[in-house]
């Protein structure tokens, strides 16, 4: 069975959203499988357009399940940007702090 193998890992609200987490998955070297809960695919997208919800769950394996949540956490990655590009967080507060206070 596929779910002995893998584990959810979020879900896809358009076909829009799983397609540009299945590449950046994908780009990582993280591989995907979809189960879409209803009516779904692209007769969706025929009878009902490209802005109906999806729900389309996604599925990584058991082995990179860890990587992919690290992928997904915004936070932990806007950090690990930070701090390669050098950049410092507070110093960011600190100048919108400074932009708002009137002189």
């Amino acid at each position: 069975m596929i779910e002995d193998q893998y584990t959810y890992l979020t879900m896809a609200d358009s076909d829009m959203d799983f397609i540009l987490l299945k590449n950046y998955l994908n780009a990582h070297g993280i591989q995907v499988i979809t189960r879409e809960k209803g009516f779904g695919g692209p007769i969706r997208s025929i009878f009902m357009g490209n802005f109906t919800p999806a729900h389309i769950e996604v599925f990584v394996k058991d082995s990179d399940f860890e990587m992919a949540l690290e992928l997904l956490d915004y936070e932990e990655f806007s950090a690990e940007l930070d701090k390669e590009l050098g950049l410092d967080r507070d110093d960011w507060d600190n100048s919108d702090e400074k932009k708002k206070k009137p002189h």
